[in-house]
């Protein structure tokens, strides 16, 4: 780690994020099944000097984790198509982004509530992050970049990833944007998988930039 990071003196608000309100358009919604916890996130103060140097470390992680993966993403497709590509994703994907992360010396991980493989489902602090951005992609707002700090005392850079055209191949509606031999091979590849159904711009997932050599001692309120 750059010398920038080597010592955090942090103030922390802690925020606690609700359920979205009756009546709105829930895009998240797991059937029911899953629990509002009563789970506290600390966020990092943005007016902070380490803020704005984690902040540009992690979008720059992020931009060049999205880039790379976006390459061979595409290089996949013209090579085979998009059933290619799904077995491009469940073979190749999480190699090139641990080969990131140790160059970069952070764990990068690409997380969801709505996961395609369960090992991106998202923990109780990162799902009450993803509600808050859930709710202001409801309201309108814009939808920035957050640092919380984790249960090991790390800060973590949170980006939303928004589902684009390209994504519907594969994350839309089976028989709509995306076809029903496609939607059968990603069953039988993932067989919990949740990640269909989204429309262009909506919220899919987070970035989840950890910084492991850094560590915040903070108690929860």
């Amino acid at each position: 780690m750059k010398n920038y990071m080597a010592t955090l003196v942090i103030p922390l608000i802690i925020i606690v994020s609700g359920c979205l309100p009756n009546g709105s358009k829930d895009i998240n919604n797991d059937k029911g099944k899953s629990k509002d916890k009563d789970v506290k996130v600390a966020y990092i103060h943005q007016n902070d000097e380490q803020f704005k140097a984690l902040k540009d470390k992690g979008a720059k992680i992020a931009k060049v984790t999205q880039v790379t993966l976006g390459k061979a993403l595409n290089s996949a497709i013209t090579e085979g198509g998009h059933e290619y590509a799904i077995d491009f994703c469940n073979e190749k994907a999480l190699s090139i982004t641990d080969s990131v992360s140790d160059s970069e010396q952070v764990s990068i991980r690409r997380i969801a509530k709505k996961y395609r493989n369960p090992q991106n489902a998202t923990d109780d602090i990162e799902s009450k992050i993803f509600k808050q951005y859930i709710m202001e992609y409801l309201s309108g707002a814009p939808l920035k970049a957050k640092l919380a700090i984790n249960q090991n005392g790390n800060p973590v850079y949170y980006k939303p990833i928004i589902t684009n055209s390209m994504c519907l191949s594969c994350h839309g509606t089976p028989g709509e944007t995306m076809t029903f031999d496609i939607a059968e091979t990603i069953r039988e590849k993932y067989p919990a998988d949740k990640a269909i159904n989204f429309k262009a711009g909506h919220p899919r997932g987070m970035w989840a930039i950890t910084f492991e050599g850094i560590n915040v001692a903070t108690s929860r309120q």
